[in-house]
């Protein structure tokens, strides 16, 4: 399902032929098209496409679930009219929505949107009816009436006033104002936002109060005003089927309402945090706008200067290009020089090319400020001694466990391997039987033997042919063949 939300979104990155191929579906209220229609439709809006491209892109878009093919073929009296009608389509729910929302961002992405501090008095209003009803008692329907009458503006209210001081964060890194654009941020702009963040805090004031009154409330207001669709698929105990719920149907939009105007210690609202950030951006903003019109506003913007210089690049010759880029910018050619490395912890010679040397390693003072200067206090050495003690006692506890199953492989070894060992035994008996083994060789004469002692056991195994040791342990039995085994005690 995930793979369908994400892919319906696919065509926006294609040929804007997809766009206008949805664009002809998104105004036809769910009616099916063929093909040839939809070409005939595309070549009246102006774009010229053959039907075999159209059936492509009608395919792709029915891949990806912005497109389905109608289920529906009436009354037909041939194969061939049954294919004809088969083979038409119509837009999805999902595929209408996702058409909507990127058409609306793409119309609106350079625009400046007004935040309507009225939706503030809306909100207040519903908030005064929320607190003169009586959620214990109030009829279901009025209830839900007025929690509608809180959280309509109040979502409105929060997509303006995020979009209008996101938009206000993203101008004030603007240079390249030409000179319309400086008179609009320097005489309206920052007049403006003054004035809305002052109105602002005069309606949030009493929004506060009224929210601390409704608060205690919202649980008899939750629990009594299920109203709706998605109230009445729960109350059938239809679980497959998902609805989305209006705002203000559980606690936690509450919470969210309450945090825009209702702050705490050490936790401001979000309209105070949103001020805050909007008056550095505003002082931002004026500062960029004060070193811009130091020399009039005609020659405030370097728009012109890089356009200019953008015409060098594209009309210049790829040698002129360089020259070019080395004097606007100092982007010399990358030479290496031959020489002497700096000092002796240089990796490579100086005189290898920096295609083939590893990548240099720059200290962080001299990559963000252009000088190795140590700045700040220095680092208190961390105490690591709580980490160094549980270390050493679990190298101690490891120890203890390794000579406990060595005693055991001792004691059972000396009877002759007639008990039971442990796997921690088991471990240690492999560990010396293993270089044992390596230390007898490929020797097969009858007699040959290999010894190791290590950490007080010794080890030997001996060449004779015929013979069997079985060691019992509890994860089984270690037979060794063709050898006899002993194990002590090493001097």
């Amino acid at each position: 399902m995930n793979g369908v939300r994400t892919s319906v979104f696919a065509y926006v990155t294609e040929s804007p032929e997809y766009r206008a191929i949805l664009a002809v579906f998104a105004g036809t209220f769910f009616a099916e098209l063929t093909p040839a229609e939809v070409t005939a439709r595309l070549a009246e809006a102006g774009t010229e496409l053959d039907e075999a491209t159209v059936t492509a892109r009608l395919e792709a878009l029915r891949g990806w679930g912005n497109l389905e093919v109608s289920a529906s073929v009436g009354q037909v009296g041939t194969v061939e009219d049954y294919y004809r009608r088969r083979n038409r389509y119509l837009i999805t729910r999902v595929g209408q929505e996702v058409h909507d929302l990127v058409e609306g961002v793409l119309a609106q992405v350079d625009d400046v949107r007004d935040v309507s501090l009225g939706r503030l008095d809306q909100l207040r209003a519903g908030l005064d009816l929320l607190v003169g009803l009586d959620p214990a008692t109030a009829p279901p329907n009025k209830l839900a009436e007025a929690v509608r009458a809180v959280f309509d503006p109040h979502v409105a209210f929060s997509a303006e006033i995020t979009q209008f001081f996101a938009a206000i964060n993203q101008w004030q890194s603007r240079f390249d104002l030409d000179e319309d654009e400086f008179a609009f941020f320097s005489e309206v702009l920052v007049g403006y936002v003054g004035e809305r963040l002052e109105a602002l805090r005069r309606r949030a004031r009493p929004l506060a109060s009224l929210l601390e009154t409704v608060l205690p409330r919202v649980p008899v207001i939750v629990e009594r005003a299920a109203d709706g669709l998605a109230a009445r698929v729960a109350a059938a105990g239809l679980s497959s089927v998902r609805v989305r719920r209006e705002p203000g149907a559980s606690a936690a939009d509450w919470e969210n309402l309450a945090s825009w105007f209702v702050g705490g210690v050490g936790r401001p609202s979000r309209i105070q945090v949103l001020e805050r950030d909007a008056v550095d951006a505003v002082r931002t903003l004026t500062q960029n706008l004060t070193r811009l019109s130091r020399t009039g506003t005609a020659g405030a913007s370097r728009r012109a200067d890089y356009l200019r210089l953008a015409l060098f690049f594209d009309r210049g010759d790829p040698s002129s290009v360089h020259e070019l880029a080395a004097a606007a910018f100092g982007l010399a050619g990358a030479r290496h020089l031959g020489g002497a490395g700096g000092d002796d912890t240089d990796p490579v010679d100086a005189s290898m090319s920096w295609w083939d040397a590893p990548t240099a390693q720059v200290p962080i003072s001299l990559r963000e400020r252009g000088d190795a200067t140590s700045r700040g206090r220095t680092s208190r050495v961390q105490d690591r001694s709580q980490e160094r003690r549980h270390l050493l006692a679990r190298r101690a506890e490891a120890e203890k466990r390794a000579a406990a199953a060595r005693a055991e492989l001792l004691e059972t070894g000396a009877e002759g391997f007639t008990a039971r060992l442990s796997e921690p035994a088991l471990r240690e008996l492999q560990r010396v039987l293993t270089r044992a083994v390596a230390d007898l060789g490929p020797a097969v004469s009858p007699g040959a033997s290999g010894t190791v002692a290590l950490d007080g056991v010794r080890c030997t195994v001996v060449r004779a042919p015929g013979a069997s040791t079985t060691v019992p342990t509890h994860a089984g039995a270690l037979r060794v063949r063709d050898l006899t085994l002993t194990v002590e005690p090493a001097p």
